[in-house]
């Protein structure tokens, strides 16, 4: 509730839709305090609902009154009821549906999109990685709104830009990371990311002394102990011996003349 009530601590006169994560009747009464209304799914669990049967009739509702408050519970399918609240609903409002929904259902189902289809727009190229810190999980997911942020308004900007939302996070990382390695005085060991570096930096690719020359067969490292056994096909294109991934060195084209 706290993250909810900080971060519509400016709006008045609106209306939020959220899941039963975060509705309560108190929820609903703190907002209404700033004139803003609420409007959400309920675990059936909550002590402040009254009792509630699962054995109702098929497509039926039956609602529950305050003051200000209004609670239905929903019979969509057999055994199961669909309980939600609202602060801004008033009647007994049934549609014409075959389904006989009532009109509370059919404006929380109009308006919780947003949020879902933010989340399914972001899972399809995301940042997140498996993690056990939940600061690093904040972090992916700012990351990941804020890049759908970005492509929102640069559609909005270039409303003729018609290429896929790929296209776009590939030109922003490029742009996010360029500035960094430009700068960059030292190349990576990695050999992927030293082309990558390299072709930033639009340098004359330089061969590396350890991976130039490449023998016909493995050969054992010359700098292992004997006992060690190390072989590799990686030889130095200077010497001509073969040394393994332990003592293999890179250097870059200003230090390798």
């Amino acid at each position: 509730m706290r993250v909810v009530m900080e971060l519509t601590h400016e709006l008045r006169g609106q209306n939020v839709t959220c899941d039963n994560f975060f509705t309560s009747y108190m929820f609903g009464q703190s907002l209404l305090k700033r004139n803003i209304t609420l409007l959400g799914t309920m675990r059936k669990n909550k002590a402040e609902l009254p009792c509630l049967s699962r054995k109702e009739a098929l497509h039926s509702s039956k609602f529950y009154f305050t003051r200000d408050t209004a609670v239905v519970s929903y019979t969509p399918k057999k055994n199961k009821n669909f309980v939600l609240i609202s602060t801004m609903h008033n009647s007994k409002e049934i549609s014409n549906r075959v389904d006989k929904k009532p009109k509370m259902i059919l404006d929380y189902n109009s308006t919780k999109g947003a949020v879902d289809t933010l989340d399914q727009f972001i899972a399809t190229y995301t940042y997140r990685r498996k993690t056990n810190r939940w600061p690093v999980t904040v972090f992916y997911n700012a990351v990941d709104t804020t890049e759908y942020n970005a492509f929102v308004l640069w559609i909005e900007i270039n409303p003729n830009w018609n290429k896929k939302r790929r296209i776009f996070l590939e030109e922003l990382g490029k742009l996010l990371v360029t500035p960094y390695i430009e700068g960059i005085k030292r190349l990576p060991r990695n050999e992927p990311a030293m082309a990558i570096v390299r072709k930033i930096q639009a340098a004359e690719p330089a061969q590396s002394p350890s991976s130039s020359k490449q023998a016909s067969k493995r050969a054992r490292c010359k700098f292992c102990p004997s006992k060690c056994d190390n072989k590799t096909h990686v030889s130095c294109s200077n010497c001509g011996k073969h040394v393994c991934k332990v003592h293999v060195t890179y250097y870059c084209p200003e230090c390798q003349n």
